[in-house]
């Protein structure tokens, strides 16, 4: 007999514990319960299955912590939890909230339970599914394809403060990440044009041009209009200046040649794009129209992530594999395979020099504020473009179980990346290439 999961029940809970079956074993987790699956002699039988099985649900109820049968059951899974051990998992779910009996405090008191009375019953089961598909090492299908593609996401807008606060965050460790480059590349010019397509309210753009010592112009290129207006309100001057346009519409060159012309600039020395081509449907476009606006010999900048380049370690409940999954699953986070596409798009639109100046922001080395600063930056935001699919899609049971399992395992995640002894590397890549 081989064995995934061993439901032990109280007659009165029958109709939940068939629940579980049909949701896991649509699912192939392979399933055993009587009195369905017992063959031959009845005690022998759930004696035999209890031994082949790695993890054992315990549907937990007042009734269930007072039958001998369940009791029996439990010490039998516990005798082999300590036995042999840790040869297999036990989970109560618990489905109310009557007192226990001491005998099933005595074997449960100190395992963790998923506890169904607090939220749906759907819900409960989608959560002790997911928790089972980690023990055994069930990979889930993607939501809806087979393959993830880019779409036109426009995720940003000024209004929304927490995300800006988000940005804020992520602009401070992403100082120490770009180490220089924009310093190196602006020593190869006598004065700097510079050219930010994705700005947002202006911080990265100011931050990197701004102590460049030959700066002439930087020019920023923004969607949203309220961070354009925030732009310039902050850094507005006869050096830096912001303009609204849409990268992905259909007249965004022609605006471009506009605001050039009314600027008198014919061409830039240094073009850079920061964490913008995740969020757009097609790149190959963009770089053209950029790869027209640069100098001969000047320099495209871009630092864009891929998430298959993140490392989470230890990691033995997989919930930061999870979580990074979910975040692939939002139509709000972008395309999360975005950065090992632009070596070869960069190809494709005629760039030389193309250099991969940096891959991957670790935790080694950094500081506890770092470290929060890290988690903050990519974690925090997955939570909330869940809800947003939820409000998008109202009735999908996927992404409303998804968003609570991120708010239920936030703390105990953020808990975990800050141990000294954890490690973590986020996909950031940052690229150089010259027309």
């Amino acid at each position: 007999m081989d064995l995934d999961v061993f439901i032990s029940y109280e007659h009165s809970s029958k109709s939940i514990a068939d629940s579980i079956v049909s949701s896991f074993e649509r699912d192939k987790i392979r399933c055993w319960y009587a009195p369905r699956d017992v063959i031959g002699d009845y005690a022998t039988s759930i004696v035999e299955a209890i031994e082949s099985a790695r993890i054992f649900i315990l549907v937990l109820s007042g009734e269930s912590s007072n039958s001998p049968h369940v009791l029996n059951e439990v010490e039998m899974a516990y005798k082999k939890n300590i036995e042999q051990s840790q040869a297999i998992t036990i989970i109560p779910f618990k489905v109310s909230n009557d007192e226990l009996s001491r005998a099933m405090e005595y074997y449960i008191k100190r395992i963790h339970w998923i506890d169904a009375t607090t939220s749906s019953l759907e819900t409960a089961i989608a959560d002790l599914k997911n928790k089972v598909k980690r023990i055994i090492g069930i990979e889930d299908a993607p939501v809806a394809q087979s393959q993830p593609e880019r779409t036109q996401n426009k995720y940003f807008t000024a209004d929304d403060k927490k995300e800006v606060m988000r940005l804020k965050t992520q602009e401070k460790i992403l100082q120490a990440f770009d180490g220089g480059i924009y310093e190196k590349a602006a020593e190869e010019f006598g004065s700097v044009c510079a050219l930010d397509i994705g700005s947002n309210c202006g911080d990265n753009f100011y931050n990197r041009f701004a102590p460049l010592k030959n700066l002439e112009k930087a020019v920023g290129i923004e969607y949203d209009a309220a961070a354009v207006r925030e732009a310039n309100k902050r850094y507005g001057s006869d050096k830096f200046v912001f303009f609204q346009a849409d990268v992905e519409a259909e007249d965004f060159a022609e605006k471009l040649d506009d605001i050039l012309n009314e600027q008198g600039i014919q061409a830039f020395d240094i073009i850079n794009i920061s964490m913008l081509l995740l969020h757009i449907k097609k790149p190959y476009n963009l770089l053209k129209t950029a790869r027209k606006l640069l100098k001969r010999g000047g320099y495209l900048i871009i630092r864009d992530i891929d998430d298959g380049y993140n490392v989470a370690y230890p990691d033995n409940e997989k919930l930061f594999k999870q979580a990074i999954r979910y975040c692939s699953e939002s139509e709000f986070s972008g395309y999360r395979e975005s950065g090992r596409e632009i070596y070869t798009t960069l190809k494709d639109t005629g760039f030389r020099d193309i250099k991969l100046e940096k891959l991957g922001l670790s935790t080694v080395e950094m500081d506890y504020d770092e470290r929060e600063a890290l988690f903050d930056t990519y974690f925090s935001f997955i939570g909330d473009d869940l809800k947003l699919m939820c409000k998008k899609y109202p009735d999908s049971e996927h992404f409303a179980t998804a968003y609570k399992w991120m708010v239920d395992h936030y703390d105990q995640m953020e808990s975990e990346f800050m141990r000294d002894d954890f490690f973590f590397t986020l996909g950031f890549m940052l690229f150089s290439a010259r027309k």
